[in-house]
Parts: C-alpha cells; structure tokens; sequence
C-alpha cells in the first residue's frame, strides 16, 4: 500500500497534490469473499493514514464486463469450452512437451477451439441464463496454446458458479476471472501505472493481449519484488492454519504480520510508512531483516513513549532502615532527554519490589544487579546494599539498608528500577519474540520451526502507579517501562476496572524478553539459534554457487524426473508432482538465478 499511494509517486516526481490512487476490490470470485473481509481491507488502508482517489469494486463493472466478453467472442477472440478441469490441464500438459520438444506429438488445443462465433454466442448465453453446471462451460480466450508463457494458454475468463456475490447480489451465476477483469478495469479507470509483485511478471503479456484483443488503452505496467521479512511467513494458507489450530489468537494476533496484528502489537502507521519508506522497493528478491522493522519502532517510541518504571517478575525489598518520616514523592521527566514534555511522580516506600533479574543469590564481576553485601542505585532515589535475604511464605525477601549519600563512598556499578508496594498496578504483560527459531522457514518444515516462546504469558507484573493517574490511559497508548522496551495497552484490557494488559511492541536494544520465570528467555538456545543461523548462512553460500539446472538434480532422495531446466517433475517413487509443489520449486530455481 505504501508503494501505491506514496513511493511510487516520489519516484516519478509528481507532486502531492496530483497523486490519484484507487482502490479496488477485486472480487471476482464470490466464494471468497465477504463484508468482512472488504470492511477489514478499508479499515487498514483509512488506518495507516491513505486517502484513495476513488474506492472502487471489480463486481461494479460485471455489467460492462459482460459486454466486453461478448465482444471477444465476436471478434473471434473467445470461444466456449467443455472441457473439464482435467482436460484442460492434460492440454497444458501437451503445450509444456512441445515447448521441451517442438517434434512432440499431440494437439493443445481445445476440440471447440474454432467452433462458429454466434455457437459461442448462444452458448455463453445460456451460460448466463443458469443452463449450465458449474464444471460444464467456460467462456476462454483465444490466445496462444504453442507460446512459451503458460499465461498465454487460452485463459479461462469467465465461469460458472451459483453463489450470491456479497457486492453484487444475485443478479449473476457467471463470473469473470482476475485475469480477464484487471487490465480491462485498469483501462477504464486510466490508470497510469498498475503495479503488482514479481509473480505477476508473466501475466503481462496476457495482460496487454485482452487491451489489444478490445482496442482498449493501455496503462503501464511495473513489478516488483515481494516484502518478505525474517522470521515470519505471509502464506494466507499458513497463518490460517496457526489461526485454526488455536497457535494464534486470531488475524490480530501481535504475531501475525498483518496490519491488524502489527496494530495490535503496537507498531502505529507512522512506524509502518518510515519502514516501507526506509527500505524502498526492488524488482531483485530480498528478504528483510525483521530487526529493521523493530529499529523503525524504537525510533518512533523513543520520542513518543512516556517512560514508567514496571517489574515483570517481582521479588520484594524492606528497606530496614526507612525513615520514620515519610521519603517525599520524586518528581520524573516523562521523556529523560527533554523536561518541557512533561513530569510524574514515584513514592518510595519501606516495601517496594525489583524485578528478580535484578538480584542474584552469588555475586560476579560481570553482574551490575544487586546480590548479598552488594550496593546498587536505586533509580530516581538512593544507593541501597542488601544485607540479608530471607523467606516469607515461601519466597525470598531482600532486607536491604539506604546508604547516605557519600561523594567519597562506594559507587555502585548498576541502577535498577523498583516499583512502591502500596499502589503498584498488577498488570498481565504478554512478551513476543520471533515467531520462528529461524530467519526464512521452509516449506516442508514451517510447523516444527515455530518458535515455542514466541509469545510469553506474565500475569503478575507491575506498573508504577503514576502511569495511570497522569496519562488517562487508552487502548493503543504506549509506554516505555524502563529497562525493559515499549508496550503498548491491549484492547482486551478493561481499563475502567483497572484490568490492565499490556505488549510487548519491540524490547529496548541490549534488553532481552524474558520468561514468565524471570529468565531469559531461549537463554540455552540463543547459541543453539546462533549456530542454526550460521548453518543456514553456509548453506545459503554454498548453494549460491549451484547452477539453477543443477540444483534439485542431485536430490535423488526426493526427486526422480525434472524438466529441461533441472525443476522436479515427479518425486523419489515416480509420482507426479502437485501443481502446487511444481509452482514452489520453480520458483526456487528463479531465485537462484537472480
């Protein structure tokens, strides 16, 4: 979306004021789609701050369609066609032989290929009027079943299906198909630029072909390469999968890469616009290092995230020698680097509680937290050494002693923050790590790739009180609990009840999210995930050095026969590939041209 109302326009020089973007439904296919799933696409784009020219649906241009179908046939450039879903992909199967083997016997073509045009005529009639089945007509283009490009393979462009639109009603039990519908419309509204992902490179050649076939004007056409991010994935397939088996709490899970999950997570549209600005676009294939997107929010949250001191594993501290007369509240800069943006207070009490990171039962010379005869700075307040560790209903108290201040005393090596006992909030925060234990997951392996402490559960953590007396919190405001990284409230908290949640939207940078224990998290598995990475990283070099033709031939485990250019055609025991399977590998191979 950035791409189409911002990038785009900054790479051709055209002034705010002349850039028109529409937006478009294109829904043609009525069994996927639905009200929800249009409201959900309007609501991210009015989100993330874009103001289309005009919103437009493919549903609203059937009536025209229709017509233009009729054209093509009358031109002789469409026909209907009886064959079935396998007929027609043995037809394909034909066209792909002769391209490997100009001699190879056989006829692509459809045995109605060249049937009258008023036969035609009739028959997509009636195709209209409900006279056929769903699998018995298809309205196809005449193009090209010998070209090199399956795109060019006689497209289907329209076809039968009784299903009511959500848009459109049901007026229609014939529908177009995307490839028929989208230059046509691209035309009618003239567009200047249509822009799409690299997978559509192919589709250019049918897509200029149905403008010419209707002496339609033709817009420009640009591709470019696809968004991908580590540790992630954008299959719909997939995330609908995690959805379903219960893995995710929904399409706005912090997890999800989806507007409404980074929405959820507490990435805000000025954080998403500077990362897709910061990165640009390419027509090369790139992956994009996940932590780019978490330095995009850093920088926003740094200026725009007021700053409250929480614990998320408490562990409590009695001062022993607090002073009979209260310690006065301590005035706080709510950003540290500028005092005009505002102020809050913190009470220090004999009880307060320090986050159980923060204390160790055994000292060493590279830990600044506090441990038995340690000092430490109590951040905003004083030093403090504890003195004696003890138990109370099972859980260790630190008894510690305020130390005056001594210019010439020990200086402690570490600050930590604290949170007062009397009015602290206990809040549920919900830590987030990569959703996967490596950079780019793989097909075959995705499921046991994912990341068991990608999301981590506290549910009794707690926030200084300050900030909900001074920033009237809402869902979606953010904050920076010291220390730790910016959170942002969840919209299940009920906040008139003081029900807090809160998540983790991205951890400060020598900060880790840690578990509901109180320990790092994967702090065992961090050199595992390290040597995991170098692996893939030697692999990833060593395969770069693989000729395309060459790369899957050697896997004879998995693969028994493979087209001219080295793709596996059929597996280890002589079956067939899947469609599906074919599409990845090819796609594979793509990738090691680049």
């Amino acid at each position: 979306m950035n791409m189409n109302f911002e990038l785009a326009f900054d790479r051709l020089g055209v002034n705010k004021e002349n850039r028109q973007t529409y937006f478009r439904y294109d829904d043609t296919n009525p069994e996927a789609e639905s009200n929800e799933y249009i409201q959900s696409l309007r609501e991210d784009v009015d989100w993330l701050g874009w103001k289309p020219f005009a919103v437009t649906f493919t549903s609203d241009y059937f009536d025209i369609l229709y017509e233009y179908a009729v054209e093509l046939i009358k031109r002789g450039k469409a026909y209907i066609c009886h064959q079935s879903k396998a007929d027609i992909e043995a037809s394909r199967e034909i066209a792909r032989a002769i391209i490997s083997d100009p001699n190879h016997g056989g006829n692509p073509c459809s045995p109605w290929r060249d049937r009258p045009i008023e036969e035609s005529l009739k028959e997509f009639e009636d195709m209209r009027k409900g006279k056929y089945s769903a699998s018995e007509a298809t309205l196809r283009m005449k193009m090209d079943m010998y070209s090199p490009n399956p795109n060019m393979w006689d497209q289907v462009a329209y076809r039968v299906k009784y299903v009511p639109h959500p848009h459109a009603g049901d007026k229609w039990c014939i529908y177009p198909t995307y490839d028929y519908t989208h230059c046509i419309i691209d035309s009618l509204e003239h567009i200047d630029y249509s822009i799409c992902t690299l997978e559509f490179e192919t589709r250019r050649e049918s897509y200029y072909w149905v403008l010419e076939a209707l002496d339609l004007y033709r817009p420009k056409v640009y591709e470019m390469s696809r968004l991908n991010i580590t540790y992630t994935l954008l299959s719909k397939r997939k995330l609908l999968k995690l959805v379903n088996n219960g893995f995710m709490r929904g399409w706005d899970d912090p997890r999800m890469p989806t507007i409404k999950g980074l929405k959820r997570r507490g990435y805000t549209p000025e954080i998403i616009n500077a990362f897709c600005n910061e990165i640009g676009v390419t027509r090369n294939y790139n992956v994009v290092q996940y932590d780019r997107l978490a330095n995009a929010a850093r920088n926003n949250l740094h200026e725009n995230a007021p700053r409250v001191m929480a614990v998320l594993n408490p562990i409590k501290v009695i001062l022993t020698n607090y002073p009979i007369e209260s310690i006065p509240p301590l005035v706080v800069n709510d950003f540290p680097f500028d005092a005009n943006k505002g102020t809050h207070t913190v009470t220090i009490e004999k009880e307060i509680y320090i986050d159980s990171n923060d204390f160790r039962d055994v000292d060493s010379e590279d830990y600044f937290g506090l441990a038995p005869g340690k000092l430490v700075n109590l951040k905003y307040a004083f030093r403090i050494r504890c003195d004696e560790v003890i138990a109370e209903n099972g859980k260790q108290v630190l008894l510690c002693s305020i130390l005056p201040n001594d210019p010439n005393g020990e200086k402690p090596k570490g600050t930590i923050h604290w949170v007062p006992s009397t009015n602290a909030v206990v809040a549920e925060v919900r830590l987030y790590n990569y959703l996967f234990l490596v950079e780019e997951p793989t097909d075959d392996d995705w499921e046991k790739q994912l990341n068991p402490d990608s999301e981590i559960v506290i549910t009794n953590a707690l926030i200084d009180p300050s900030f909900n007396s001074y920033y009237l919190p809402t869902n979606q405001t953010h904050y920076q609990f010291e220390r730790i990284g910016f959170f942002v409230i969840d919209r299940e908290s009920d906040l008139p009840n003081n029900k807090f949640i809160f998540n983790l939207t991205v951890s400060l940078k020598d900060s880790k999210p840690v578990s509901s224990t109180g320990t790092e998290v994967n702090k065992g598995a961090n050199k595992s995930r390290k040597e995991e990475q170098a692996k893939q990283l030697a692999e990833k070099l060593a395969r770069k050095q693989i000729s395309p033709n060459d790369l899957f031939r050697s896997q004879t485990d998995l693969y028994s026969l493979f087209d001219e250019d080295g793709v596996p055609t059929h597996d280890q025991l002589g079956e067939k590939l899947s469609k599906t399977t074919i599409k990845k590998l090819r796609k594979e191979w793509e990738k090691q041209k680049l």
